[in-house]
């Protein structure tokens, strides 16, 4: 089940085209722009995830992201599974079944967002944003006919949402994919700052 799921959240490809952004009005632009601010602000992330799969099944384990293009979940439920990418490669990996399965990295519905220079008006397709008073949600899928899937963002906003100071935290993500099939990752526990080390982020063959 776990390689179905991720094997369809890779597939999704990200080619330069031009985003279909022009419905956004002005508040909503300087949202997307608040997005992509916090974004590339990101260096250093980790914390805890709770993933609820498309079959009402509940995964957790621990995540790792460095910027650019590096992350890491590791599964503690199943502890057989890891996903992680170099910046290069996204490794799939089940040390149950003793297999590895490597996709390009911008096949990663992820490389959109933990890529050097995030610019979600030009690198994603805008679905749809919403603001609230605490929170902001953000609809995106990749730019070319191939693409098989959206994700959606959630964001907690601690104080007001100005492009200076971002006050934003990524709490949650949905990932459905062509057959519908919902994918929910939700964070906790996160900090900024610590180091991981290097070796977190590599592909490793076995």
């Amino acid at each position: 089940m776990f390689r179905i799921i991720f094997t369809l959240i890779i597939l999704i490809l990200v080619q330069p085209t031009p985003s279909k952004s022009s419905f956004l009005d002005p508040i909503q632009l300087e949202a997307v722009n608040v997005v992509n601010a916090y974004l590339n602000n990101i260096e250093h992330m980790e914390g805890d995830f709770i993933q609820i799969n498309p079959d009402s099944t509940i995964s957790e384990g621990r995540f790792y992201i460095r910027r650019p293009g590096r992350f890491r979940f590791d599964y503690t439920n199943p502890d057989s599974l890891l996903v992680v990418s170099d910046n290069v490669w996204l490794g799939i990996i089940d040390r149950d079944l003793d297999t590895v399965d490597r996709y390009p990295i911008r096949y990663s519905p992820h490389y959109v967002l933990f890529k050097n220079n995030v610019n979600l008006l030009e690198d994603a397709r805008i679905l749809g944003i919403d603001i609230y008073e605490k929170f902001l949600i953000l609809s995106i899928e990749g730019l070319t006919d191939e693409e098989i899937g959206e994700i959606t963002l959630h964001f907690h906003i601690r104080e007001g949402l100005t492009e200076s100071n971002t006050n934003l935290e990524l709490h949650e993500w949905y990932i459905v994919d062509a057959q519908g099939l919902e994918t929910n990752v939700k964070l906790s526990n996160v900090v900024h700052g610590v180091i991981a080390d290097n070796d977190y982020f590599l592909v490793k063959d076995k």
